[in-house]
């Protein structure tokens, strides 16, 4: 059985937003998971891991605007995908 501590009333296992500061942007994970930290920067809000979230932190400070969401990407490359990979032909021995 797990004990509520006097300071906080909150028990070990109770979850709580983490807040994560990454030159100068706020990243929050209300959920406890690994991929569901959030990034707003202006109007556009970013849902992703640590790592790609960084990433993108790097991109918007280099170039001056975000990266495409990463479902935005993956649906434009999914109709090249369906094209093969190798066009020449394979020859007969």
């Amino acid at each position: 059985m797990s004990q509520v501590s006097p300071t906080s009333g909150l028990r070990p296992t109770d979850l709580q937003m983490k807040k994560l500061i990454y030159q100068g942007y706020i990243l929050t994970n209300s959920d406890g998971l690994t991929d569901s930290w959030t990034l707003t920067i202006g109007d556009q809000r970013r849902v992703g891991s640590l790592f790609e979230l960084r990433r993108q932190i790097n991109f918007h400070q280099e170039l001056g605007v975000l990266p495409p969401p990463k479902a935005a990407y993956q649906e434009e490359r999914a109709p090249q995908a369906t094209h093969s990979r190798n066009p020449v032909p394979n020859k007969r021995r």
